[in-house]
């Protein structure tokens, strides 16, 4: 009997509404974490022994790092400590720079666009790795922005077939002491000591120099 009924109302099209019973919610009070009161006196004990724990914490071993870049110090340009912030400072580039990539509201011209600049900057990370292990720069540009131009050193010469030596204009000479520049002639430059290597007899003709003396 109780089923034909219900089934009664459903073809009348009638809703069965079911009372939901009522669930109180307890709140409980926040905690509030109180901070404690020091005094000035405690608050400089506390600095001392955080000093004196830094002291005696070990400095951070560079395993992979160049003894030459290790030698330098913090506020040199090229240290082991700024050269860090730049890795780290490219990385937070690249960040917004992929998210600038995949952005719907970019358009595709940007997209790419900054895409290149995403490669562009994982090259510029390599070549900071690069240097923190060879004690090499082989990039054109550093800093944090790469807003700085790279002069280039020669570590070995190259000489013509009569002993000149061959220069690339802003490349840095230990010979001259000076970056190589347009309109420079190396008539200027000729001393017994820079032209001591010039031999009657060649051999064979390099980058180096070969003769019969040798």
């Amino acid at each position: 009997m109780g089923d034909d009924v219900i089934n009664d109302k459903i073809q009348f099209g009638e809703k069965i509404i079911m009372a939901r019973k009522k669930v109180k919610v307890e709140r409980k009070p926040m905690k509030v974490k109180r901070t404690r009161k020091i005094t000035e006196e405690q608050r400089e004990a506390l600095r001392q022994r955080m000093i004196e724990m830094r002291k005696k914490r070990k400095p951070a071993e560079y395993k992979n790092v160049n003894k030459t870049v290790l030698a330098l110090p913090d506020d040199d340009t090229y240290s082991v400590k700024n050269v860090k912030e730049w890795i780290k400072e490219t990385k937070e580039q690249i960040t917004q720079l992929k998210k600038q990539a995949r952005s719907m509201q970019s358009l595709p011209q940007e997209k790419q666009k900054a895409s290149n600049v995403i490669d562009h900057k994982k090259a510029y990370i390599r070549y900071c790795e690069y240097y923190l292990k060879t004690g090499d720069w082989i990039g054109m540009f550093s800093g944090k922005h790469e807003e700085h131009k790279v002069i280039p050193k020669c570590i070995v010469m190259a000489y013509y077939p009569d002993g000149t030596p061959k220069r690339s204009v802003g490349v840095f000479y230990p010979d001259i002491n000076m970056v190589w520049s347009k309109g420079m002639d190396e008539s200027e430059f000729i001393s017994h000591e820079n032209r001591e290597y010039i031999k009657t007899e060649t051999i064979a003709l390099t980058d180096k120099q070969f003769t019969g003396d040798m």
